[in-house]
């Protein structure tokens, strides 16, 4: 565990700031430092579903790892990085309520450009569709990391197959997953850390 990851771990937001600021100072590609901001948040998780930690320690981290994204932002202009134009619809799906990975993908897709539409937890798939018909998103990015939910997101891509008869709208699901929930829910790709999730979005709006 990084040092940084661990200021996390611990909600040192000082040391974090700190040594967020010395990286970038230093050189560290952005997406880099987020890698540590994300393993540090893991470890927030961790130690909150071992009972060390409350919901309002959660809240903490989340707010910390918000301060260190706006640190980070003006790295992400910088970077050899191509901008990109597109609409994203993000969200966990119904009967799961884990945003973690959820709001750092998110933070991360802003920063790259996308505009992106939180619809938070425990979202139903008709609300998803809403969305969809009322931005014009040609990406929908579905969360969970409950395996009681992937018919919750099997429910949720079929309503918008039958919504995009076209086919127009690409469908990345992410937390719990793999390729057999993939194949499962009929999603068009899945991944299982933020990284990935912004190339394959990227790719999919002609960037990468």
């Amino acid at each position: 565990m990084t040092s940084l990851t661990q200021a996390i771990s611990d909600l040192n937001e000082n040391l974090a700031m700190e040594l967020v600021k010395h990286r970038l100072e230093s050189g560290y590609k952005p997406l880099d430092i987020v890698e540590e901001c994300r393993n540090g948040m893991i470890a927030v998780g961790e130690r909150y579903s071992r009972g060390e930690y409350f919901l309002g320690d959660l809240v903490l981290s989340a707010e910390i790892f918000h301060e260190l994204m706006q640190l980070l932002a003006p790295g992400f202009r910088d970077d050899e990085v191509k901008k990109v134009s597109g609409r994203i619809v993000f969200g966990t799906v119904e009967g799961d309520i884990h945003d973690i990975g959820k709001n750092i993908t998110i933070a991360l897709l802003r920063c790259y450009g996308f505009e992106v539409y939180d619809l938070g937890v425990n979202v139903p798939s008709d609300k998803f569709v809403g969305c969809l018909k009322e931005t014009d998103a040609n990406i929908l990015c579905l969360s969970s990391l409950l395996s009681s939910c992937f018919d919750s997101l099997k429910r949720t891509v079929q309503q918008v197959r039958l919504f995009d008869k076209q086919g127009k709208i690409k469908i990345l699901i992410g937390g719990l997953v793999n390729e057999k929930v993939c194949e499962y829910t009929g999603a068009d790709y899945w991944v299982t850390d933020a990284r990935k999730g912004i190339t394959i979005c990227q790719q999919w709006n002609g960037v990468l």
